[in-house]
């Protein structure tokens, strides 16, 4: 696995980088699975962290910043929803929320969502393997679950990424049909208090 830094892009954005540099980074990562990362990093990851509606984490290639280059190897950006369950039967709601308080008579739940998250195609899964960037992922949000709880995550993706890897990475499908975009809804309780000794 090659060396790679987490950086905020927060914490670039408000220190003396200079924002066309960030941009011009952007415009480098490529992703042809999902040309939707692409997009979302060059036109909406700024306007959502200037707004506070989603937060977005680079994974940067050591050896080159050491050179004064930004290659983003990877990124996810993270943010907080709330979750329809009107659909979910009894039966499903228990399954999914256990012993949550009133859960029968919900008709949201609130969950981190995990909105973006992708590797550029100039690294392999041995540069950084999908799974680190998840961890990495996880590290970030147990920051806020320090503070104010919640052990929800939920993400959307096609079918082939749930079966290639969110299925093994113990994700669930939380409702059986896609929606409007033709994306799976998927859901996975996760004790975060394992992250909180990093920090």
């Amino acid at each position: 696995m090659k060396d790679y830094k987490v950086i905020p892009l927060g914490e670039i954005l408000n220190s003396e980088y200079k924002q066309t540099k960030i941009e011009d980074a952007f415009k480098k990562f490529s992703c042809q699975r999902e040309t939707d990362l692409e997009s979302f990093l060059i036109y909406k990851a700024i306007p959502y962290q200037k707004t506070g509606f989603g937060k977005t984490y680079l994974c940067v290639d050591s050896e080159k910043l050491e050179e004064g280059e930004m290659s983003i190897m990877a990124y996810f950006t993270i943010a907080q929803k709330s979750v329809d369950i009107t659909s979910l039967s009894n039966k499903k709601k228990r399954k999914v929320l256990g012993d949550y308080p009133g859960r029968d008579h919900l008709e949201t739940i609130p969950a981190y969502l995990i909105g973006q998250l992708g590797r550029s195609d100039q690294y392999s899964n041995d540069d950084l393997s999908g799974e680190q960037i998840l961890n990495e992922c996880y590290h970030a949000i147990s920051l806020a679950a320090m503070i104010v709880g919640g052990n929800m995550l939920v993400l959307e993706c096609r079918q082939h990424m749930f079966g290639k890897f969110y299925e093994k990475q113990g994700f669930k499908k939380l409702y059986n049909e896609v929606n409007d975009e033709d994306l799976f809804t998927l859901y996975k309780k996760i004790d975060f208090s394992e992250y909180w000794s990093r920090y």
